[in-house]
């Protein structure tokens, strides 16, 4: 038994290709390398659902094919099982910019990773997800420090602090003019600078706009919605505001 493990773990060393197993014949499973033209639509099909299906944070982009497995399916078809690495993006997932357009966040600014385990049915020459089961973690701060000891690392979203720089945000935001009062969607994102004096916090949340005047929310703030559709007056988008926390 450890022989045949160490087999495996070495034929995935060299090469990540579909591994078969299972009551079916053999030669019914298809080979494919992580690079091959089926695998990437795969790929791109998988984290396309990701990010639809995705409702707090930012879009993720592919960063390699960690592994492919392509099953058989009864009474037809076949089975792709993915196994992804992906980067976060600087695009929350309200942002309807394309992912293509999106960049990757920067090592530096204490990004987040995710691994996803994909399934996917193929028929008739299309794909579509059956299952997608995902873990995200930021990089290591150890790491980050050691690169750039000036760099922001990422708070807790709790932070009292950070509750402060949204509120401060939002308020300035909602009277600076009169369009439609404001609403916050998510806090997203956020960062301390612990290097520098005084200590700061930086936040990135997302907003959207509702069928209230400023006016009319400080009176009957319960009764704003948020318009989506052909009633959105201003589209979602993330923010960054740096601001000063209190000593």
């Amino acid at each position: 038994m450890k022989a045949l493990i160490a087999l495996a773990l070495f034929s995935q060393l060299l090469s990540c290709k579909a591994v078969p197993h299972g009551p079916f014949p053999p030669l019914v499973y298809r080979v494919l390398d992580c690079d091959d033209p089926e695998t990437e639509e795969a790929a791109a099909e998988a984290v396309n659902y990701i990010n639809t299906h995705h409702q707090k944070g930012y879009k993720y982009a592919l960063n390699r094919i960690e592994k492919v497995r392509v099953l058989p399916r009864r009474p037809f078809g076949e089975i792709f099982v993915l196994e992804l690495d992906l980067l976060e993006t600087t695009c929350h997932v309200v942002n309807p910019l394309p992912l293509e357009n999106c960049t990757v966040r920067a090592f530096t600014d204490h990004a987040v990773e995710g691994d996803c385990d994909v399934k996917l049915v193929k028929v008739d020459g299309i794909f579509s997800v059956s299952s997608a089961r995902c873990h995200s973690s930021p990089d290591s701060a150890e790491d980050i420090v050691r690169v750039c000891p000036d760099c922001p690392l990422l708070a807790p979203l709790n932070d009292t602090r950070v509750a402060h720089a949204v509120a401060l945000a939002l308020a300035q935001f909602n009277s600076d003019g009169p369009g439609p009062y404001i609403k916050l969607l998510e806090i997203a994102r956020a960062q301390r600078q612990v290097n520098h004096l005084p200590d700061s916090v930086s936040v990135e949340f997302a907003v959207a706009a509702t069928n209230c005047s400023a006016q009319d929310a400080k009176n009957h703030l319960e009764d704003c919605e948020t318009l989506t559709g052909e009633q959105t007056v201003s589209v979602y988008w993330p923010l960054l505001i740096p601001v000063k926390s209190k000593k």
